[in-house]
């Protein structure tokens, strides 16, 4: 009887559970890794960088940076997500509305069809104000096409939805905010004859799946070639140019995408609108 206690008092098992230790030394190889796939630098963000590359990697039940490199290696959704959480960027409705302005006024001075390409387009503010900018001085859908890629595949899904909040809003005029967007308490949804006009598309410009999307009239790639180092820019730039329909297409860039002009680009002024043309 006293042995029948004394067995009801042992451990149920003696097995030793074993954690993994968590390991993040040196991340060099994951962002050379990442920057090779997407031409994206991380100069002068190491520390930040690192920080997130952590949170990640904890999120994900991965354990060193060796694991994480080896995972977006093999493991598509993996990379996306690791794409996703690097390349957030804050947009909003009609920045630089001078090049967009310039734009339609070349638009509205022929009557040909014109294909536009948004490369990045993000979570869609700049080809919906694109798509709104033609709208309002007469140019009918059929006579327009506006495609838009993005490289992180939730700005595409958001920008699909076309929801945004007041922020996203502020730089465009009250009747354009009445006429193209309902509001739902604190947020805006634009309107389906707006999100009709453009295309959404999750595409890295790097993958050569870029150059089945066929040739544009104007190409806006503003604010992306900052984060490129010198030769992955002007190798971006050659891959954007590539697209151009003819030498009097234009494309447009951000102010501080680049201070040499690259090759094969032909820099123009016009009514004070920096713009480039393929040589």
């Amino acid at each position: 009887m006293f042995g029948w206690f004394k067995s009801k008092n042992l451990p149920v098992s003696l097995e030793k559970t074993t954690q993994k230790v968590e390991t993040f030394i040196d991340p060099n190889e994951v962002l050379e890794k990442f920057t090779a796939i997407t031409g994206i630098h991380f100069k002068n963000k190491e520390s930040i960088t690192t920080s997130k590359l952590i949170h990640f990697c904890r999120n994900h039940r991965l354990y060193s940076f060796e694991e994480l490199y080896s995972s977006i290696q093999n493991d598509r959704l993996i990379l996306e997500a690791l794409i996703n959480l690097l390349t957030v960027n804050e947009t909003y409705f009609f920045r630089e509305s001078r090049q967009i302005n310039f734009l339609v006024d070349k638009v509205v001075r022929n009557s040909e069809k014109v294909r536009i390409l948004c490369a990045p387009g993000s979570t869609g503010e700049e080809p919906y104000s694109i798509a709104m900018a033609l709208l309002e001085r007469g140019i009918l859908a059929q006579r327009m096409e506006i495609i838009s890629l993005d490289i992180n595949s939730d700005v595409v899904v958001l920008a699909k939805e076309g929801r945004y909040s007041a922020r996203s809003l502020h730089k465009t005029p009250l009747s354009l905010q009445e006429k193209y967007f309902t509001k739902e308490e604190s947020f805006f949804t634009i309107s389906d004859d707006v999100k009709r006009l453009v295309s959404f598309c999750t595409l890295n410009i790097f993958d050569d799946q870029l150059f089945e999307l066929g040739k544009f009239d104007t190409i806006f790639s503003r604010n992306m070639l900052i984060y490129f180092d010198e030769s992955t820019v002007i190798r971006a730039v050659d891959r954007l140019a590539r697209l151009a329909r003819t030498k009097e297409s234009y494309l447009f860039f951000g102010h501080a995408d680049f201070v040499k002009t690259p090759p094969p680009l032909i820099e123009h002024y016009e009514e004070g609108i920096k713009f480039y043309t393929v040589g």
